[in-house]
């Protein structure tokens, strides 16, 4: 095994709360309808949303071009086991990518505080 791609992010928990409020379409761009989940009382889970989106961006520098190769945020869905682990789940242009570059394995791992979350992503052969 070897590692192809590795990224990390760190994302302020606040800065993606005042996306979600402010700016129309935030969540439909970001995320699917799979990825979006709120608490027991309908408010939606930011530190769970800041994890993901780390992930993401995690995700485009492991594959060392960004979103610039056509790839969009929904193309990389973070998800969760029922174990509670973190595992991407990929369609799309980013599905090309990673089998170009060979990847047969992609590690993540999500870390998050009230106010910062961060993501780690691994492209492994």
């Amino acid at each position: 095994m070897s590692i192809i791609g590795i990224g990390i992010d760190l994302v302020e928990v606040k800065r993606i709360e005042d996306a979600v409020r402010k700016r129309k379409n935030f969540l439909e761009r970001i995320y699917t309808k799979e990825e979006i989940r709120v608490n027991p009382e309908g408010e939606f889970r930011f530190q769970e949303l800041a994890g993901r989106f780390a992930v993401k961006e995690a995700f485009f520098k492991a594959i060392k071009s960004g979103w610039r190769r056509g790839v969009t945020f929904s193309d990389v869905i973070v998800l969760n086991e029922p174990s509670g682990a973190p595992y991407i789940k990929l369609t799309g242009k980013a599905r090309e990518i990673v089998d170009s570059l060979g990847a047969k394995s992609i590690h993540v791992s999500i870390s998050h505080t009230d106010h910062l979350a961060t993501g780690i992503v691994i492209l492994t052969s």
